[in-house]
């Protein structure tokens, strides 16, 4: 199976590296600075589930001169339609596409570009980063991707990268229920970038406060009305549940938007949040947490226009 990966900053340069280690065919398409980075220094992974110096094979998106069986899509959703774009030459009608991107957005965007038989759906769960001297950086021993077909034609393609996948150092899962899958993780990461961006706080601190947990609560349950709006029951054990998680008192986690804040860049805020606000007004659903939490994303994301005017 010839893979190519889209990018090689944390997410793609982590799995894509961990697929390469494991002997796969894989090619990164790459912009020409990050090309010659790796070309100089290889792919270098930190990570406490191990380190990895990796000699790897890349191209730009104008030397594509065939399809390729997969291709791992990894980008922030603010450069999906460049993205999409840059992959369509390695696309043909037997290819499948596997977004790592959150939300639910990108997904329509794709079929629209490709074709229903070439998306499938996907997620992960990975804290990674890119450094400043191109090493990528994984923080915990969480490594996982699920995936899964959104077309009943795909089922034996979904089987032969369940098999890929199975011989690489991270773990994965195929789903057959991916859109719920996707919908759990959007409610998780929807909350707790919501909550942290306007708290401009972790959740520990967060939790700390005479508010912070009831706002975390209010802000959950808004996302789980939207997603069950939309047909998918998440039920009362995964709201308590990922209740707990985020209220823990060692819970200590941040969001990549925070981060992303912090780092003064750019931020998914349309992605995450105004489309469960769009989703939700649909369906009547009332969101105040929500609009507060998107009205303060929108403010940082137009000061952040002002500065570089």
């Amino acid at each position: 199976m010839r893979i190519l990966v889209l990018g090689a900053g944390g997410t793609g340069g982590y799995f894509g590296g961990r697929l390469v280690e494991a002997g796969a065919d894989v090619t990164f398409l790459v912009r020409a600075r990050r090309a010659g980075q790796m070309a100089e220094q290889g792919l270098r992974i930190e990570s406490p589930c191990g380190d990895a110096e990796l000699q790897v094979k890349s191209l730009t998106a104008d030397q594509i001169e065939e399809p390729y069986d997969l291709v791992l899509l990894s980008c922030k959703a603010y450069h999906l339609t460049q993205a999409l774009d840059d992959i369509a030459p390695a696309v043909s009608e037997n290819t499948l596409v596997l977004p790592l991107l959150n939300g639910m957005a990108h997904l329509d965007r794709l079929i629209d570009r490709f074709s229903t038989k070439n998306v499938l759906g996907g997620l992960c769960h990975l804290a990674v980063t890119l450094t400043g001297e191109g090493v990528v950086k994984h923080m915990s021993k969480l490594h996982r991707v699920t995936f899964g077909p959104l077309d009943e034609s795909q089922s034996a393609g979904c089987e032969a990268i369940a098999a890929l996948f199975s011989r690489a150092a991270f773990d994965s899962k195929l789903s057959d229920g991916i859109r719920k899958d996707l919908w759990k993780k959007w409610v998780l990461l929807a909350t707790l970038a919501g909550i942290t961006c306007l708290m401009r706080s972790s959740m520990d601190a967060v939790g700390a406060t005479d508010r912070g947990k009831a706002y975390t609560r209010a802000m959950l349950e808004e996302c789980v009305a939207i997603a069950e709006a939309e047909g998918f029951e998440l039920g009362e054990k995964f709201l308590e549940d990922t209740y707990g998680f985020l209220t823990h008192k060692s819970a200590v986690q941040t969001s990549s938007m925070l981060r992303d804040i912090q780092n003064d860049a750019e931020v998914e805020a349309d992605h995450i949040v105004g489309d469960l606000i769009a989703r939700g007004e649909k369906a009547g659903i009332g969101t105040p947490m929500l609009d507060i939490a998107y009205c303060h994303l929108q403010a940082y994301v137009a000061g952040r226009r002002s500065r570089e005017c």
